[in-house]
Parts: C-alpha cells; sequence; structure tokens
C-alpha cells in the first residue's frame, strides 16, 4: 500500500505477528485443558479406588475366612477317614478267612461216567476236576480214537432262572476243556436238566459226564 507521502506500508508482518500469538495462545489453552482433565480423571479414579478398597478388604477377609474354615473341615475329614480305615482294618483282622468250597468229583465205571460237583455260584473247572478228566480221556485220545461224550448239567439250589443259568456255564466250561484237549465237537452233546430232576436235599449243582470210545 502506497501512503501519501509516497512511501510503501507493509501491513503483512503485523498481521503475521498477531496470528502467531493467537495460535500459541490456542495452543497453551488446549494444553493447560489436557492437563486439567487428565488430573480431574486421575482424580476420580483415585476416588473410585478408595471407594472400592474397603469393600475388596472386606471380601478377601470373607474369603480367607472361608479357606480356613475349608481347610478345618478337611482336617476332620482326613482325621475321619483315617480312624474308619483303623476299625476296618481291625475288623478284618477279626474276621477269619472263610475257606473256598471246592469242586468235588465222582468216577464209576472204570471212569466212563464222571460227575463233577459245583459249589454255590462257582462255574469254572479247577485244577482237581482237570486232572479227573484228564485221567479219563488222555489216553484214549494219546491211541488216535475219538470219544463220544454226553453232558447233563443239574441246577443247584439256586432259584429257577439261576440255576438254569449257572448250570449252562458249566456245561460250557466243561465243553470248552475237553475240546482244547482234542475231544470234537460234533462228539459232544449237552443239555441243562430242569429243576424238577434234581435231588431237593442236594446242596450243590452239578454236571454228569458220559464218555463213550469211538471205534473206528
Amino acid at each position: 500500500m502506497i501512503m501519501e507521502n509516497g512511501r510503501e506500508q507493509n501491513f503483512w508482518p503485523g498481521f503475521v505477528d498477531a496470528l502467531s500469538n493467537l495460535v500459541l495462545t490456542l495452543v497453551f489453552v488446549m494444553v493447560i485443558f489436557v492437563l486439567a482433565l487428565f488430573y480431574l480423571s486421575s482424580k476420580v479414579s483415585k476416588t473410585k479406588m478408595e471407594a472400592l478398597l474397603p469393600e475388596t478388604r472386606s471380601e478377601l477377609a470373607q474369603t480367607k475366612k472361608e479357606l480356613a474354615e475349608t481347610r478345618e473341615a478337611l482336617r476332620v475329614a482326613l482325621a475321619q477317614a483315617g480312624q474308619v480305615k483303623e476299625r476296618v482294618d481291625a475288623g478284618n483282622k477279626r474276621i477269619p478267612m472263610l475257606k473256598r468250597e471246592k469242586i468235588s468229583t465222582e468216577t464209576s465205571n472204570g471212569g466212563s461216567s464222571i460227575v463233577i460237583r459245583f459249589p454255590t455260584g462257582i462255574v469254572d473247572l479247577d485244577d482237581d476236576a482237570k486232572q479227573v478228566l484228564d485221567k479219563a480221556i488222555d489216553p484214549i485220545i494219546s491211541s488216535g480214537q475219538q470219544i463220544k461224550t454226553s453232558l447233563s448239567a443239574v441246577p443247584g439250589p439256586e432259584t429257577y432262572s439261576e440255576g438254569k443259568r449257572l448250570a449252562f456255564f458249566r456245561a460250557v466250561a466243561i465243553r470248552n476243556y475237553l475240546i482244547s484237549k482234542g475231544v470234537a465237537k460234533n462228539n459232544i452233546d449237552s443239555k441243562v436238566i430242569g429243576h424238577e430232576k434234581r435231588d431237593p436235599s442236594d446242596s450243590d449243582g452239578r454236571v454228569m459226564i458220559e464218555l463213550q470210545q469211538v471205534v473206528r
């Protein structure tokens, strides 16, 4: 801009200075605002934490108390379990060991007829019964001859269904043993006899075995 005296007047540096001062002032105000906001937020958080601290301490104390009670209850339970175990062990020492009933066998007709008696609840052959069967069939099998076998299982004093079930398993046990010794499956005839055929005075179930040498 040209003044009346002919000189040129430049206002731009003053305008820049004023604008710079304004910007610096705004930046300063914003920094103060951010600092105030940060301080206020910290103050609020601290106040909330102080308000929650007593409640947290109370919950922590309650938890510690419950843990102590649990440990005490566990200690008492372990002590009681130890006492029960001692009583059981002492009782076991006083109870005599029951002798297991053994399977008994009877042979007739030169070993061709065998009766194996099973105590209540027993279905498997023991070593003594196997030895009796071996004595009867081994000589025949060794000579190359075949044996025809008839098995008749008689129930014991159990209930009807239980007696039939045990009689069946006893016959199966003997049949399987004969097969393992070399007796042909087709030469073994097995059946379960009803309760009406058993002797009421007989306290054992039994399997009657008839052995017959097959002549070739």
